[in-house]
């Protein structure tokens, strides 16, 4: 039997020779019953973050404009000197009232590739809060207890951190363009 590696999702690897049984002192037991979900949306700058928005249900174009847009981002945009709104290419980001919306508010946006999240800080952002959950031994047992290990995981997150995200852009780009657009490692 090999040695276990923890990666970095939290879960733990084995390496075994062909032919070998999986030792049960190597078999971690867990449960597997229903596990609390919650749908939530976020956003980061350079020097700071916007609060989390938990989405109850499935996020649509309208619900999109009215729980995410007008309740969190134009607030967050107009404290900012200058910004430019960065999303990616989901269906509701993407629909024709919610671009309407960004071109009435006079919101910029960057144009986003498809299938590129390589060139998103957010999900680095989205990994080290996942990460911080998979350090909590006990999984949570309700969506409220969920969200509240979520929020407390977004804010532990360091502004330094974040802010090395978007100073490795320049490598991201030039890593995917190296890549002739596929995946870069980040």
């Amino acid at each position: 039997m090999q040695p276990l590696f923890k990666h970095h999702d939290g879960r733990i690897r084995v390496w075994r020779h062909h032919g070998e049984r999986i030792l049960n002192s190597c078999v971690i037991h867990r449960h597997a019953g229903p596990v609390p979900r919650i749908m939530l949306w976020g956003g980061i700058g350079y020097d700071t973050r916007t609060p989390l928005v938990r989405i109850a249900g499935t996020l649509n174009s309208q619900s999109y404009i009215s729980k995410v847009l007008e309740l969190v981002v134009l607030p967050y945009l107009q404290g900012l000197p200058t910004a430019i709104f960065q999303q990616d290419n989901a269906r509701p980001h993407v629909a024709p009232i919610v671009q309407g919306f960004f071109v009435s508010r006079q919101i910029e946006l960057l144009p986003w590739l498809a299938r590129s999240p390589d060139l998103s800080p957010i999900e680095n952002m989205w990994s080290m809060v996942a990460q911080r959950l998979t350090q909590i031994t006990s999984q949570a047992a309700t969506p409220d207890q969920l969200w509240q290990r979520v929020e407390a995981a977004w804010s532990a997150v360091t502004q330094e951190h974040i802010q090395s995200l978007f100073e490795s852009m320049p490598r991201r780009v030039a890593a995917v363009s190296s890549n002739n657009g596929g995946y870069s490692g980040y």
